[in-house]
């Protein structure tokens, strides 16, 4: 009986070794971004791997902090030819389907979809993702890690050189108008004289 024991035992580990060495190999990956308060941000979300293809998915993208920006739309990769997303508050649903086969087995680096954030307010959040469903090429699930993003906005943009430039030029103008109007009055003024 030992024997048995003994014989089966490293069978059943050869048997989900497999198994066990592709767990969790896939990651999806969220894009970190400083901006400035008022700017747009662009999350891109990416998978880094689809070892079997990516026959589709259904994730759900949020914002930790709502405080600090608002989710305007999703932009779906051109492979993504039936997508759907569902904006609701701090967070958004994405679905979409991979129907001519574009992400092949082996493929990396995949553009799974792009947030775009706005009405951004200074402070920091967390961009996170839960993975409700992804399927790969032969219909078996795929469950990623995830490693979330981090969006930071910064403070309005401060009086820089940039923003000087065109008030100099403003005053500049102004004195020349005023100089130009002082000038003209005085000859006017000249001419009534020697009238």
């Amino acid at each position: 009986m030992k024997l048995k024991v003994i014989t089966i035992l490293p069978l059943i580990c050869l048997i989900l070794a497999p198994a066990i060495l592709t767990a969790n190999l896939e990651k999806i990956s969220i894009e970190s971004l400083t901006i400035r308060q008022g700017e747009e941000a662009r999350i891109s979300i990416r998978l880094d791997s689809a070892p079997n293809g990516l026959a589709g998915y259904e994730i759900v993208v949020f914002i930790e902090n709502g405080e600090v920006a608002d989710i305007l739309r999703v932009e779906f990769p051109e492979w993504a030819i039936l997508s759907d997303s569902s904006i609701e508050g701090d967070l958004v649903t994405l679905k979409a389907v991979d129907l001519e086969d574009k992400i092949n087995p082996g493929a990396t680096n995949i553009n799974i979809a792009t947030v775009v954030l706005g009405n951004t307010r200074q402070g920091e959040s967390l961009i996170r993702v839960n993975v409700s469903k992804m399927d790969d090429d032969n219909g078996n699930p795929i469950n990623p890690s995830i490693e979330p993003g981090k969006l930071v906005v910064k403070g309005a943009t401060p009086l820089g050189i940039p923003s000087v430039i065109p008030l100099v030029a403003l005053v500049v103008i102004a004195t020349g108008i005023a100089i130009y109007l002082r000038r003209a009055w005085k000859l006017r003024s000249r001419e009534k004289r020697s009238n």
